[in-house]
């Protein structure tokens, strides 16, 4: 009898207590390591794209007014890669891998795209038989109103014209499909 009160004694009391308690937190890390790590990795690798306020800004060697400008960007919707954070100035790269620090002011978040061919057709409507509306040369920035599969409906506010081009064509989106 007193054998079996003391291997009974295991399972009940203090001892259960303390192991459904170890076996619910570990529970939860698992829970925590399973849900939420994946998340906070595919967040780190999300490209994101800014584009040019201002019809002139400075691109620099550093993060601050102090640092040389190493070149200038002469049009408002030029999308770059944000690459990295110091402050309020972001490290970025263009469509010509250059790389270079502008303020965080001289950005907004909008939806331009700048052509990379050396010319792209824009129509009408998002199909290859439909009629040309404009023909566009490289390192022209457009606004993009919506994409979908492998089209982008854009728009330039300068020349007034809009219709569709290859998606292809394109370097700025994040991701614009409906």
């Amino acid at each position: 009898v007193n054998s079996f009160c003391s291997f009974f004694s295991i399972f009940s009391g203090n001892f259960l207590v303390r192991r459904i308690m170890f076996f619910l937190r570990l529970l939860f890390f698992i829970f925590l390591f399973l849900i939420i790590s994946p998340n906070v990795s595919l967040s780190s690798k999300k490209i994101k794209f800014l584009v040019t306020k201002y019809d002139e800004v400075n691109i620099r060697n550093g993060p601050g007014i102090n640092h040389l400008k190493l070149y200038k960007v002469f049009v408002k919707g030029y999308p770059v890669i944000i690459l990295e954070e110091f402050e309020n100035w972001f490290r970025i790269k263009d469509y010509e891998n250059r790389e270079g620090w502008i303020s965080s002011t001289q950005l907004e978040k909008k939806n331009y795209a700048i052509l990379t061919s050396t010319s792209a057709k824009i129509f009408k409507f998002p199909n290859l038989k439909s009629k040309v509306t404009a023909i566009a040369k490289k390192d022209f920035v457009l606004k993009v109103i919506k994409c979908k599969k492998n089209w982008c409906n854009v728009f330039d506010d300068r020349k007034n014209v809009s219709g569709w081009t290859n998606k292809k064509n394109l370097w700025g989106l994040e991701n614009h499909e409906d």
